[in-house]
């Protein structure tokens, strides 16, 4: 199979939407043609599928779009910023709770108090990745996110 027929199918492919006719002038006819044989592109169907793509693709370098992506993802970091602060704040308020309603124990306990601790923190942790396996909803949500993106 020669590269030239290879060209052929592949452009064939690109083009299998819905035909349109589309009227040129005698001058914008010989200017695509001049266009097309400068840059060795083999047809006018191809040309315009080419122009067509660049013109779509210009719109993401439209500056009021980059602002307005800009801005949304300033808008997301501060949401996340601002929850990151709260699980902060209520991990501190915990802590301080834990230490004033829990008096220090014995020196002689510390080591028995941690194996214990380090137990229940191990099956409590078990028991917190069951109930995130078994909330499909959550991880639905999430499946959503990292899809659409929205």
């Amino acid at each position: 199979m020669n590269s030239k027929h290879h060209k052929k199918i592949s452009s064939t492919k690109r083009l299998d939407g819905k035909k349109i006719l589309v009227s040129l002038t005698s001058q914008l006819e010989e200017d695509i043609y001049s266009y097309c044989r400068e840059r060795g592109i083999e047809s006018q169907n191809e040309f315009i599928r080419q122009a067509i793509a660049k013109y779509l693709d210009s719109d993401y370098e439209d500056n009021t779009l980059k602002l307005i992506s800009l801005k949304n993802l300033q808008e997301k970091l501060s949401e996340l910023y601002d929850m990151v602060s709260i699980l902060f704040s209520y991990q501190h308020m915990m802590h301080l709770n834990t230490l004033a309603y829990h008096p220090e124990i014995a020196h002689e306990l510390t080591d028995a108090a941690f194996a214990s601790a380090t137990n229940r923190l191990e099956k409590f942790f078990a028991s917190f990745r069951e109930r995130l396996r078994d909330d499909p909803a959550f991880f639905e949500k999430l499946l959503h996110i990292y899809v659409t993106g929205s």
